[in-house]
């Protein structure tokens, strides 16, 4: 596992629930990830907000006409941390 973030940080379910829709999709939007995960948009932020400082995934602005909308996407790292830690995870008798 990175330096970046701990297993144990990883495995909270909102941060958990993030980062593996990403590791699925090229980019998402916060409804998006709302509709999947089930999260509401705070818990999001916040999971967004963790992994984002820790380098896992990259958060961008975009401007639809009066709305701006938050594209969030894994980044090499973030996609390998998470692998990581199915990997652990399958140690344990998991698929």
């Amino acid at each position: 596992m990175s330096d970046v973030a701990t297993e144990r940080e990883l495995l909270v379910l909102p941060r958990f629930k993030v980062l593996g829709f990403l590791c699925q999709v090229d980019e998402s939007d916060y409804r998006s990830l709302e509709k999947f995960t089930g999260l509401t948009t705070p818990d999001i932020s916040k999971a967004v907000g963790f992994l984002d400082d820790r380098g896992l995934v990259e958060v961008r602005k975009e401007r639809s006409g009066r709305y701006s909308q938050t594209i969030v996407r894994a980044t090499g790292d973030g996609v390998k941390a998470f692998r990581s830690l199915l990997d652990g995870l399958r140690k344990y008798g998991l698929p």
